[in-house]
């Protein structure tokens, strides 16, 4: 959080403020964008499962598929 001396120091200078976007792929971060695309596609070509981010087992899911054919 800013403090309120800060703020004004910020207007009278005429300082600006950009955000910066990180991108994860697992405990990895990255600013370039291209960069965790590139790691993350040799990470799945080298056969390491994605991250689970909905929660359920998406091996077991596979398998039930596979079972069904």
């Amino acid at each position: 959080m800013m403090k309120t001396n800060d703020k004004s120091m910020i207007e009278k200078y005429g300082i600006t403020c950009e955000q910066k976007s990180i991108y994860k792929y697992k405990a990895y971060r990255y600013d370039k964008l291209l960069d965790a695309i590139n790691f993350a596609k040799l990470d799945h070509e080298r056969g390491d499962d994605p991250p689970d981010i909905l929660g359920g087992d998406s091996n077991a899911q596979l398998k039930q598929n596979e079972a069904d054919d």
